[in-house]
């Protein structure tokens, strides 16, 4: 529940559409496929050189749980409770003399008093009683964000129960905070998520393992990419290639199956199958296609990749534009993280990835 009127007018998720590319792309990428001479030595996750690992920053991250303090409060002073927590969280949760006005605070108690939203938040107290391992978690991330990003702030974290709200982003970044949805985290069996009509391919996703690495490939990465505009498939694989590729490395412990969030049978069909969709897309001229629909087949959540069959997984545009992006900094250790998300010439990077993958058998 949110206490400012403009609340959902204020969030920013930055994810506009950048820049034109000529008709001599196709052609490019042609030749490339051909002709170029693809890395036959394994693609290595990103990790610290030496000289980072000597430069890392002592941080801690410390989750404010504004869903407990809000459940806290008594529902028959509710102006008195909610001034005391102003100052203690963000305007957007909180706004100034809010609890001077009747109809906000009907509609907090209304919130807070529901049966379906109170049991949503047991839900949540029980998986959370609290959040030290998603604190260490975290707090390991940052480290090694700030040694990419030296003089990024860390932002404050805050957990929230909106009621199940699918219309919102799972985690979202304003201004220098984190917010974090943790109805949205409550393993993917969890009844309300079926009773309310989410797709099982999303409901997957709702576990707490892919909570640390959400805060950056839905929040934290948008710091870092620029607000341009995508035309075709292209840069739409590589824009979301970047993400994954910013999300691993500040999580280069987790399996890149945990990275994308794809099931074992739909991570093992992505890798053996990959191939067989670039050749596809190379065929048909998708990736220079602005048609919306294939941008939707290819990068966007779906449960799977429409002509290759219910076996295959969503988002495999996605995870092409990934491991083209893993490629391009593989064979230019020159370029920093930085570099690389500020970069939006997706046809140089893909050119530059000499990205060519093998049919597997």
């Amino acid at each position: 529940m949110y206490l400012c009127t403009n609340f959902l007018e204020s969030i920013t998720l930055n994810m506009k559409k950048y820049y034109l590319i000529t008709t001599l792309c196709l052609l490019c990428t042609l030749l490339l496929c051909c002709t170029s001479c693809h890395r036959k030595d394994k693609i290595k996750h990103p990790t610290l050189t030496k000289e980072q690992k000597a430069n890392v920053r002592n941080v801690h991250i410390s989750v404010y749980r504004y869903e407990k303090a809000l459940f806290s409060l008594d529902v028959n002073h509710l102006d008195e409770g909610v001034a005391k927590l102003y100052g203690q969280v963000p305007d957007n949760l909180i706004a100034k003399d809010v609890w001077k006005d009747p109809k906000m605070m009907r509609s907090l108690k209304g919130y807070l008093t529901d049966p379906v939203i109170r049991e949503v938040y047991k839900a949540t107290a029980k998986e959370y009683p609290d959040m030290k391992d998603i604190e260490q978690q975290l707090t390991d991330a940052f480290k090694i964000y700030l040694t990419h990003f030296p003089n990024a702030s860390v932002p404050q974290i805050y957990t929230l129960v909106p009621g199940l709200d699918f219309s919102m982003p799972s985690v979202y970044g304003y201004a220098n905070n984190l917010f974090i949805n943790l109805d949205m985290y409550l393993g993917k069996d969890y009844k309300y998520y079926s009773a309310a009509g989410m797709p099982k391919f999303i409901s997957a996703r709702c576990d707490k393992k892919y909570l640390a690495t959400d805060c950056f490939y839905k929040g934290l990465v948008y710091r870092h990419l620029p607000d341009k505009t995508l035309l075709i498939v292209l840069d739409n694989m590589v824009y979301e290639g970047k993400k994954l590729y910013f999300t691993q490395t500040m999580f280069p412990e987790v399996s890149e199956q945990d990275i994308i969030g794809y099931t074992d049978a739909k991570y093992k069909w992505a890798v053996k199958r990959e191939a067989d969709v670039w050749q596809y897309m190379i065929e048909k001229n998708i990736l220079y296609s602005k048609d919306e629909d294939n941008v939707r087949k290819f990068v966007e959540e779906t449960p799977f990749t429409p002509t290759f069959g219910n076996e295959s997984p969503g988002r495999m545009g996605s995870y092409i534009g990934w491991k083209i992006v893993q490629n391009y900094m593989h064979n230019h250790p020159e370029v920093t993280l930085d570099e690389l998300m500020k970069n939006t010439n997706a046809q140089q990077i893909l050119t530059d990835s000499y990205y060519k993958p093998t049919l597997k058998k």
